[in-house]
């Protein structure tokens, strides 16, 4: 069914079955469960998960492995249950970034990934506990990091 709502980033119109169910919410926005994502052409690879309850709240996300490439982690099996992920493609990962005015200090969540079933329609944000990521990392930095792994590996074959 198409619902219109208003959202942060204007009417839109959505179809229901994409609302994304965060029954436990986000952290810091516990009594929003139910978000879409949004993903404007003039903005992309940046999109928005933006809340169908609040027209106020909606997090520029994007894909982490196209900031950095060698990204990764394990769900715990409680969450991939949850989720009902019988494999990687499954899920939808996005993080979350800060946008402030000046461009080169853009940062990305790496620490906390927004983890959607594509199976269920669930989301959660799960905190990544090993030391090596952060919820800061300016972008710039990372794309930098990324791009000398490239280039080590193509150096190598």
């Amino acid at each position: 069914m198409i619902k219109e709502y208003e959202t942060k980033l204007g009417s839109v119109k959505i179809d229901t079955e994409r609302t994304i169910i965060f029954e436990y919410g986000i952290p810091g926005f516990e009594n929003l469960k139910q978000f879409v994502l949004l993903e404007p052409e003039d903005t992309y690879p940046i999109m928005w998960l933006a809340s169908l309850e609040d027209k106020n709240v909606a997090f520029p996300v994007t894909f982490p492995q196209l900031i950095r490439n060698d990204y990764q982690f394990t769900l715990p099996q409680d969450l991939t249950e949850y989720l009902e992920l019988e494999k990687p493609e499954d899920a939808i990962i996005l993080s979350i970034l800060t946008i402030p005015e000046k461009e080169d200090e853009i940062t990305i969540n790496l620490a906390a990934p927004i983890i959607v079933s594509q199976k269920n329609h669930k989301g959660v944000q799960y905190l990544i506990e090993n030391g090596e990521y952060k919820i800061r990392h300016l972008l710039k930095e990372e794309l930098e990091r990324s791009n000398a792994i490239l280039s080590v590996q193509e150096d190598g074959e």
